[in-house]
């Protein structure tokens, strides 16, 4: 389709046009209108205890204990219990707790015992106090499940490398051409919808009245 066949087709059906440009601006205006949110994320490491006595049971060639270890944490933490008690502790932002993916979601690889926290919200403020309700959580509940073990036994959960609350910024400009892209497409599916159906397609008053009088006319011419 070339652009001048472009240019008649929204002549053709400009109310379409019209509509589909109220929509995006409409969209565009929601947009930007959004408030921006507020991450901060870090990595739980769980390391195994210091232990005089061979062999350590948590020392091995293989992380499978501190693995098994993080996968229980990260159950408890996302559970429905935990994340009341985030909320009850003044918690106001969205959180996650996740173990570390080495590989992709289809074929995913827990081959390390980390885990990683992550919160959002829409101040800088409630996402770093929700982060700290959270990790602060998190290590309490593994103390709880390790009350009965010895100090010199029990599983150390190291957090690093907090981020702090760091803006969530998409791009403007994916956005933009997004929203143009889609428009567009919306314009000419629904005019070419119409051209294929010109019974459905708005017409003047005037024009529909003279469709009917010129069939008339063409019935009533002899053949």
């Amino acid at each position: 389709m070339t652009v001048g066949e472009m240019l008649a087709l929204a002549r053709r059906h400009w109310i379409v046009a019209a509509v589909v440009l109220v929509l995006a601006v409409a969209a565009l205006h929601s947009v930007k209108s959004t408030p921006p949110t507020y991450q901060e994320s870090s990595t739980v490491i769980f390391i195994a205890p210091t232990s005089n006595n061979f062999p350590n049971p948590y020392d091995s060639d293989s992380d499978a204990p501190l693995i098994t270890t993080d996968e229980i944490m990260v159950r408890t933490m996302m559970s429905p219990q935990s994340q009341h008690l985030v909320q009850a502790a003044g918690g106001s932002g969205d959180f996650t707790v996740a173990m570390v993916n080495l590989y992709n979601q289809e074929y995913p690889d827990y081959g390390i015992p980390n885990a990683t926290i992550t919160t959002e919200a829409s101040s800088p403020e409630a996402a770093h106090s929700t982060y700290v309700i959270v990790a602060r959580q998190l290590t309490n509940r593994l103390a709880e499940m390790q009350a009965k073990v010895a100090p010199r036994n029990r599983i150390v959960a190291n957090i690093v490398g907090d981020s702090g609350p760091i803006i969530q910024t998409g791009s403007l400009k994916r956005v933009y051409a997004g929203l143009l892209l889609l428009a567009l497409i919306a314009f000419f599916m629904l005019a070419i919808f119409l051209n294929r159906h010109p019974g459905l397609a708005w017409r003047p008053a005037r024009a529909r009245r003279a469709t009917p009088l010129a069939r008339r006319r063409q019935a009533s011419e002899p053949s």
